[in-house]
């Protein structure tokens, strides 16, 4: 199952990512792709508001820390592969996150196995300079998840 969006600005992105957020749960699985500057991030941090996580956290892409924790409702472990390849994946271990709390991967693209059937997969896309396409592809019980859920409803208020 999978559903198309367009954002036309920031705040699309974040309010699709709270709607998101608010089916999250430990042991959930968010993989993001998407060039640089696409809204991997900004979706994130929707996500992390419908989690609860305290505004005062300032949400910021790991690109150099590798892994960045929220706390909120639930833990959340946000990951960024972009810098990494092979083996240096391998080596963090990053499956053991789904035991604690709900696991968001940037550049998921560099992952070569998923050891789980239910997950979310999160493509983003450039259109123009403010516009995006963000598309919600379901897998597993999350297939029935997006059916329930009218985002387009949610993207015009």
């Amino acid at each position: 199952m999978d559903r198309s969006f367009l954002s036309e600005k920031e705040e699309d992105t974040i309010l699709l990512g709270r709607e998101i957020g608010k089916l999250l749960r430990p042991g959930d699985l968010v993989l993001l792709y998407g060039d640089l500057g696409t809204g991997k991030t900004t979706f994130i941090k929707g996500i992390a508001q419908a989690l609860n996580v305290d505004p005062e956290v300032y949400i910021t892409s790991p690109t150099f820390s590798i892994v960045n924790i929220y706390e909120g409702e639930y833990t959340i472990y946000h990951i960024d592969l972009y810098r990494l390849v092979g083996d240096e994946i391998e080596d963090l271990g990053i499956w053991e996150y789904l035991n604690e709390g709900i696991l968001l991967i940037e550049w998921a693209d560099r992952i070569s196995e998923i050891p789980k059937e239910d997950f979310l997969e999160i493509r983003f896309e450039i259109l123009d300079q403010n516009k995006r396409k963000i598309t919600v592809i379901g897998y597993g019980e999350w297939k029935g998840l997006l059916k329930s859920l009218d985002l387009e409803e949610v993207l015009e208020q």
